[in-house]
C-alpha cells in the first residue's frame, strides 16, 4: 500500500482519548434514575479511532494528537494501542501535569448515544511537523481542536500530501480550504448552521477551496459533491440490528481514506466501501467484537449491490 518514500500510508492527527461506555435501557431524567446494564472503557478520539480501522485493514499509520497524562487513562490508551502493531504511537506524548481527556457515552437500546466530554479543550496538542508528515501519503485530521488543525493541514498541503478532514464545516477557516475531501456529519452541520441546505453549504465550502464534500446522515442517503460541484447520493447498507452508532462517522471516514488509497477505485466505490464499514460498525458490540474486517465489508457490498 505504500511506496519507498513513505513509511506510513496515513498520518492520523487529532483527538486521542478514552471513552467510558455505559449501556442503559433509557436515559436518566431528574425524576427517573436509569439502571446501568453494562459499562466498559475503550480507546477513543477521532484520530485514534480512524487509526484503528485503517490498521485493521492493513494500512500503516502514524498517530499524532493531543498530549495524554501519566494517569490510569493514559496507561489504558497505550495498552490499547499495543493491540495494533501497524499503528506507530511514538509521538503520543505523556506529561504528569496533564489529565487524559475522556468521554462518558450513554448508549440506549436503539443504538443512539449521548456524550459528556472531559478536558479536551484544556489538553496540550503535539504540533505536526514537516518531518512527521513527510513520512506519510495522506493526512487524516479532525476539526475538533483549534489552530493546530489548520497548521497541520497547511504542512501536509505544502508537501503535496492529500488532506482528508472530518467536520470542517466553517468556510472561513483554513482547514476547510485545505481539504481534498471533507466528510461532514449532517447533525453537526445542522447544529451549527440551522436550516442550511447540505448542497448549498457544500458549494460554499468548495468556493473557499474544499475539494470533495461528503455529507453523512445516519441511515439516510449520503450526499457526495464532487470537486466540479456535481452531486450524487449513495444509499447506506441495511444492518439487521443496530447495537451502537458511536464511532460510525470515524469508520466512514476511515473507509474513505482506504478507498482514496486504492488506485483503481472510483469516488462511488470509495463511498460504498465507507458506507459498508460504518454500517457494520453500528452492528457490533464494541465491548467484545473487533472492528469490521475487509472480508466482512466486501461481503456486505456483494450481498447488497448498489
Amino acid at each position: 500500500m505504500s511506496d519507498e518514500s513513505n513509511l506510513y500510508d496515513v498520518l492520523c492527527y487529532g483527538t486521542i482519548s478514552v471513552e467510558n461506555v455505559t449501556r442503559l435501557p433509557f436515559l436518566p431524567t431528574p425524576r427517573r434514575d436509569a439502571p446501568a446494564q453494562s459499562e466498559y472503557d475503550e480507546l477513543g478520539g477521532e484520530a485514534a479511532n480512524v487509526a484503528v480501522f485503517l490498521a485493521t485493514w492493513g494500512l500503516r499509520v502514524l498517530l499524532v494528537g493531543n498530549v495524554i497524562g501519566t494517569d490510569r487513562k493514559g496507561d489504558f490508551i497505550l495498552e490499547a494501542l499495543k493491540r495494533y502493531p501497524a499503528i506507530d504511537s511514538r509521538h503520543v506524548c505523556r506529561r504528569p501535569a496533564v489529565v487524559t481527556p475522556f468521554s462518558r457515552i450513554l448508549v440506549t437500546p436503539d443504538g443512539d448515544r449521548s456524550r459528556i466530554a472531559y478536558w479536551y479543550d484544556h489538553t496540550p496538542k503535539v504540533e505536526l511537523t514537516a518531518e512527521m508528515m513527510g513520512q506519510a501519503r495522506v493526512l487524516s485530521v479532525d476539526a475538533y481542536g483549534r489552530e493546530e488543525r489548520d497548521r497541520a493541514a497547511a504542512v501536509a498541503r505544502a508537501l503535496g500530501k492529500a488532506v482528508i478532514a472530518a467536520d470542517a464545516i466553517w468556510p472561513q477557516f483554513p482547514l476547510a480550504s485545505l481539504s481534498d475531501v471533507n466528510v461532514i456529519s449532517k447533525v453537526w452541520l445542522q447544529t451549527n448552521f440551522p436550516m442550511v441546505f447540505d448542497y448549498d453549504h457544500s458549494l460554499e465550502l468548495q468556493a473557499n477551496g474544499t475539494g470533495v464534500v461528503i455529507v453523512t446522515d445516519g441511515a439516510r442517503p449520503v450526499l457526495v459533491v464532487r470537486g466540479d460541484s456535481s452531486a450524487f447520493g449513495v444509499e447506506p447498507y441495511e444492518i439487521a440490528h443496530v447495537v451502537d452508532t458511536n464511532g460510525a462517522g470515524d469508520a466512514f471516514k476511515a473507509g474513505i481514506i482506504y478507498g482514496w488509497l486504492q488506485p483503481d477505485w472510483s469516488l462511488e466505490q470509495q463511498v460504498q466501501f465507507a458506507c459498508a464499514a460504518a454500517g457494520l460498525n453500528c452492528g457490533r458490540d464494541r465491548a467484545k467484537d473487533p472492528p469490521p474486517s475487509l472480508a466482512e465489508i466486501f461481503a456486505l457490498i456483494r450481498a447488497q449491490p448498489h
